[in-house]
Formats: C-alpha cells, structure tokens, sequence
C-alpha cells in the first residue's frame, strides 16, 4: 500500500470514529484481534495504530467492508474498495504547502488560555442550527466537499472543490444532509449550479461563489457575510461534511492561533475532507472558508499539533466586490 493511501484512509477513518470504544467495535468485527491493537485516545494516532496492524495482517480490506457497511456511500471509502488507492484529499497538505504561522516559543501551545470564558449564551445553539440550514454538500463525480449559502443564491466554496465553471456545472448540491432530532435521516434536498449565470473563482485564495440554479435562498437561509476579522484565541466552529458524510458540527477545542488579511490558523480535532465549510466566530459571525489541515511541527520543538487553515472572509468580499458580486 502506498504511504499517500495509508495516510488518507487513517484521515478518513478518524473522522467517521472518533471514539475509542466505537474504533475497538469495528477491530473486532474485521476479524483483527484487540489484544494486539494499542488503542489510543487521538483519534488519528488510534487509527493509525489499527490500520498498522490491519495492514501487519492483511486485514485492511476487511476493516474497511466493515466500515462500508455502516457508511456504504462515503466516496472515499468507494473509490479505495474500486481502486485499492486513495489519492490526495481535498487540499493541500499544510505540513508540505502551507508554513507554520503566529507564536513559534516553545511550549507556547501548552499555555491555558484562563483568560477565555467557555460560557455562552443559549441561543448561541439556536444561532448555530439557523447557521447549518445553508450548509451543503457538494458532489462533483467521487469528489466531495462544502459549501454554504450567501444572499443572491449564491454558493461559497473552495476552488479546489470547484475549478471551473465545468466542474460547477457537473455539481450536485445536497442540503439537509443530517440527522434529525429523533436520530433519524432527514430528507435531503438537491441541486444543480447555474455557472453559466455567476461564476467567480480564486485559485490563489482557494475559494469559489457560484450561482445555484433555483431559489434556495427562500428555502434554506443565507449565512450573512461582512467584513470582520479572526482574533487569536477567539474560539471559532465550522459546519462541516466531513468526509462527504452527514452534517456534523466541530465546536471544541477550536482555539485561533493567527490571523492576518488572507489567512486564520486555529488548534482543532476535527479532521481534513470539510473543505467550503464555513467558519464562525462565538457570535456566530464568518470568519473564514475552511480550506486546509493537516499535522504541523510546532517551531523549535519536538510535537506536533493539527491545525486547520480557513480562508479570511475580509479578501473573499473584496475580491467579489471587484468583480461586481453583489455581497
């Protein structure tokens, strides 16, 4: 298996099992005794540690037709189960393209952020759940990745989710894509893209506006965009598909580390394949378009720390207002 396939697969399994209990439930039903498995708490050094094993034993197609059987649509699983590799997923490796940014003092990371209040008002729930109903999933062939509705019916992404008018064009959009309250599938609503119509890119910022081709706006909301900064140590939450599974939430541990006029850094345990998701700061204002994650080594020091990269939202509206996007 080649290092790039063992290294997405963990990333993806990681994302669908966080839990170490639950990871230990699909072990045993591939046939990989536990007893010989390290489990550990991180969910992508858990992994990491099932699938070395899995791979000591050739067990790794087994593992993932368990997985299959719980999450028979994830792409990525897919096209592994029809190629036996799993190429690059969504973004850049931040580790290889993206420098480390911010504090570099060793142990800095270490520091308790005593100064930040955890407590916050209730409705930031009902914010937050009027916020995820202009979340989607995009499908473009096996790629997946996020998006969210602004006014105007327009979708943001990334540009690496969305080359080209093309590739809009080929797009599915999927909003509702999540579990009700009752834990149930809700019903989930389909799109297409009118590229044709708006059609906006930046591939040196990685981020993409699209005009989708009926009036969603009315039915699924607009996330409101304006001009704002990320601040450091402000915690921030993304919506997310990761993986191009079901709308999930990452709302811990999500502590900014920089910021400037193009990019926000921010601590998190959430894992890559969320790409378009958008970015909130505690007042459910947008930050950044989520683009990017990946392991970092922390400046004059030994560790290492995952941290996610999301587009400013400051130079996406400069740049639509320069090509006469109404935002």
């Amino acid at each position: 298996m080649k290092p790039n396939t063992f290294k997405n697969l963990n990333y993806v399994l990681a994302g669908l099992y966080d839990d170490k209990d639950e990871s230990k439930r699909i072990v045993e039903a591939a046939g990989i005794p536990k007893m010989f498995v390290s489990f550990k708490d991180k969910p992508v050094n858990n992994w990491y540690s099932i699938l070395s094993q899995a791979k000591s034993r050739n067990k790794i197609e087994d593992l993932v037709d368990v997985v299959l059987g719980e999450y028979p649509d994830n792409p990525h699983l897919n096209v592994f189960k029809q190629t036996g590799e799993l190429n690059d997923l969504n973004g850049p490796e931040m580790e290889k393209d993206i420098p480390w940014k911010g504090d570099s003092d060793e142990g800095q990371l270490e520091k308790l952020m005593n100064d930040i209040s955890t407590l916050l008002p209730i409705n930031f729930l009902e914010k937050g759940l009027d916020r995820s109903r202009s979340v989607a999933k995009i499908l473009v062939g096996d790629e997946c990745g996020s998006g969210f509705l602004i006014d105007n019916n327009i979708l943001l992404t990334n540009n690496h989710v969305l080359k080209n008018d093309m590739a809009a064009g080929m797009a599915l959009v999927q909003f509702n894509y999540q579990k009700n309250a009752s834990g149930m599938d809700a019903s989930k609503a389909e799109y297409t893209l009118n590229p044709s119509d708006l059609f906006v890119t930046s591939v040196e910022n990685d981020w993409t506006a699209v005009r989708v081709a009926e009036d969603v706006n009315s039915k699924w909301g607009a996330i409101p965009i304006r001009p704002i900064e990320a601040k450091k140590n402000e915690r921030v939450s993304i919506i997310q598909h990761p993986a191009g599974d079901q709308k999930q939430i990452a709302i811990h541990n999500n502590l900014v580390q920089y910021a400037d006029a193009t990019r926000v850094q921010y601590l998190t345990d959430t894992m890559p394949g969320s790409s378009g998701s958008p970015v909130f700061n505690s007042n459910w204002d947008l930050v950044a378009i989520h683009h990017s994650g990946g392991w970092l080594r922390e400046p004059k020091s030994k560790r290492k720390v995952f941290r996610n990269e999301g587009i400013a939202i400051n130079c996406v509206i400069e740049a639509l207002k320069a090509n006469g996007v109404p935002v």
